[in-house]
C-alpha cells in the first residue's frame, strides 16, 4: 500500500470503484452502510457519492423512513449511465449485443463479413453502433485465437490480425477502451456467470469449471478456478488440442482423425481425467458443433473409470455456446471497465 498511499488520484479510483461495486452487488445503500461495508470513512464515502451524483453514474433515491433519529439519504447505481458493446467475431459473423453496467442486453444480432475484410467489418459495426447509443464508453472483442496485450498468435482464423494489433488500431481511431479476449475464455466466463445467476448465487469466488468446446476446425478450454479465469502466463492457457494422451498422440489427432467411438470416448475421458489432476474442476462443460454428442454416454462411462467418484467432475454438455459467448464478452468489458485497479491479496502457504 505504501507505493498507492502518496497518490490521491489512484487512492480516489480505488475508492470510487469499491463503491460503485458496493453498490452493484446491495443494489442500494445509504453512506453509512457503504463505509461499513467498504470500510472507507463516512466523510469519504459522502464526498465521491456526491461526486458520482453529479457525473450521472449514481441517482440519489431520496430519504429513508425516519426510525426515531434523522433520515438517511438511499443510492443506487445509474446502470444505464454507461454502455458497453460486445461483438463476437467468427469467420462469417459477427454477433453483437448492447448492455448496461449490469449485463441487461438492449440489442443483439448479427452481421455478415465479406471475409476476409474483417477490420472493416468491425470498424463499421462500431460506427453503426456508436452512431445510435451515445453512451456506449468500452467495447468488447471476442476472437477464436489466444491474444497478448490485442495481438492474436494461435489459431487459423483471423489471420490478418496475427501481425495487426486490433486493439491498439481501434483505441486510437475512437478513444474508447477496447478490451480483446479469446473466445473459449469468454464461453468459460459466460457459462459459469449464467449459471451462477440461474442458481441465483451472487459470488463466484468458489467456482472451479472448464470448458471444452469443439469446433469443426479445432479444440480449446477456458479454465476457471477459485472463480478466477486463467490464461497462463503468455496467453496459451487452454490449448487441450495439444494434450498428449500417452500413446504419441494428442487428443486433436485422435478427435479428427479416424477413430472408432471407443477410441474418441476414450480420449476425450483421458483428456478430462489428466486436467482433473491438475485442476479438479467441479464442472467440465462440453459443447460446439464439432463434438460428437451420441459419444457422452460413453465419455461418461470412461470416466468414471479412470476417477473415483468421490473427486469426479460433473460432465454437462451444451449443444449452443453463443449465449455464453456473447455473455462472457459482456462480463468481462464490464469488469475491466469498473475495475481498471485492483488490489489482490496474497496469502504465503
Amino acid at each position: 500500500m505504501r507505493e498507492i498511499s502518496g497518490r490521491p488520484n489512484i487512492l480516489k479510483r480505488l475508492n470510487s470503484d469499491l463503491i460503485k461495486n458496493t453498490l452493484k452487488e446491495l443494489g442500494s445503500a445509504t453512506k453509512a452502510e457503504l463505509a461499513k461495508e467498504t470500510g472507507i470513512s463516512l466523510t469519504t464515502v459522502g464526498l465521491i457519492l456526491s461526486s458520482l451524483v453529479t457525473e450521472g453514474e449514481v441517482l440519489n433515491q431520496g430519504y429513508d423512513e425516519s426510525s426515531g433519529g434523522r433520515r438517511a439519504e438511499r443510492y443506487t447505481i445509474n446502470v444505464n449511465h454507461t454502455l458497453v458493446a460486445a461483438l463476437c467475431v467468427e469467420e462469417k459473423y459477427i454477433y453483437f449485443a448492447v448492455g448496461n453496467a449490469t449485463g441487461d442486453i438492449f440489442e443483439e444480432s448479427r452481421v455478415e463479413i465479406e471475409e476476409p475484410k474483417y477490420t472493416e467489418a468491425v470498424e463499421e459495426l462500431i460506427d453503426s453502433l456508436l452512431a445510435r447509443f451515445k453512451s456506449i464508453k468500452c467495447i468488447g472483442i471476442g476472437v477464436p485465437s489466444a491474444v497478448d496485450n490485442g495481438r492474436l498468435f494461435t489459431g487459423m482464423k483471423l489471420k490478418e490480425w496475427h501481425s495487426f494489433n486490433i486493439k491498439a488500431h481501434l483505441e486510437d481511431k475512437y478513444n474508447l477502451r477496447i478490451i480483446v479476449e479469446n473466445d473459449l475464455n469468454a464461453i468459460a466466463t459466460g457459462f459459469a456467470h449464467n449459471r451462477l445467476k440461474e442458481a441465483e448465487i451472487t459470488t463466484s469466488y468458489a467456482l472451479n469449471m472448464v470448458y471444452i468446446n469443439f469446433t469443426t476446425t479445432g479444440i480449446g478450454a477456458g479454465i476457471i478456478t477459485n472463480g478466477m479465469l486463467v490464461r497462463g502466463f503468455s496467453h496459451y492457457a487452454g490449448e487441450v488440442a495439444f494434450l498428449q494422451l500417452g500413446n504419441g498422440k494428442t487428443l486433436y489427432e485422435v478427435a479428427w482423425g479416424e477413430h472408432t467411438d471407443e477410441e474418441y470416448a476414450d480420449a476425450i475421458a483421458t483428456a478430462i481425467a489428466n486436467i482433473n489432476c491438475i485442476i479438479n474442476p467441479e464442472y467440465v462443460v462440453i459443447g460446439g458443433e464439432g463434438f460428437e454428442f451420441n459419444n457422452l454416454e460413453l465419455i461418461e462411462s470412461y470416466c468414471s473409470r479412470y476417477i473415483p467418484e468421490n473427486i469426479r467432475p460433473e460432465i454437462i454438455h451444451v449443444e449452443d455456446p453463443l449465449k455464453d459467448y456473447i455473455a462472457g464478452v459482456m462480463y468481462i468489458t464490464i469488469e475491466e471497465m469498473n475495475s481498471g485497479i485492483k488490489l489482490v491479496t496474497t496469502k504465503r502457504l
